[in-house]
């Protein structure tokens, strides 16, 4: 199982599901993620520096960057981030539109290897690790409706 460098698992769940959980399962938790994810979100982390993700351990309002239930209203009913594929993170050093250009640019660089979708027009970077034939099909691009 990987456990990334950079992250917690707090930045990752939602308060609710985290305080009912970790007790319990601990480090454990980190198996509902796909591993591509979680070392994806490294490699970004240690190329464009400090990310973002759930902040409500520290007052912030962001609860759902990360796994969300699948009774979640956020987000489609098929979500990549119910199925432990996808992330948003917020960069602090630099922009996302920044990164994800990065990505257009080089899709198959090592740091973006697993990246198949990102979503384009938001303030934040989400990324996405799901089935997609990204060698024939390119990254898949998805618009906020």
């Amino acid at each position: 199982m990987y456990k990334p460098d950079h992250f917690q698992l707090y930045e990752v769940f939602p308060e609710w599901f985290f305080n009912a959980n970790f007790v319990k399962y601990g480090d454990s938790l980190w198996a509902q993620f796909d591993e591509r994810l979680l070392k994806t979100m490294d490699n970004i982390r240690n190329r464009y520096g400090t990310m973002i993700g759930n902040d409500w351990k520290w007052g912030g309002q962001n609860h759902n960057r990360g796994w969300r239930a699948t009774d979640c209203p956020i987000g489609a009913l098929l979500s990549q981030h119910k199925l432990g594929n996808a992330q948003d993170l917020k960069p602090v050093h630099t922009t996302a539109e920044a990164i994800r250009q990065d990505i257009i640019r080089d899709p198959f660089c090592p740091d973006f290897a697993y990246i198949t979708c990102i979503e384009m027009n938001v303030s934040w970077l989400h990324i996405s690790v799901q089935n997609h034939n990204k060698k024939h099909l390119g990254i898949k691009l998805v618009y906020p409706k």
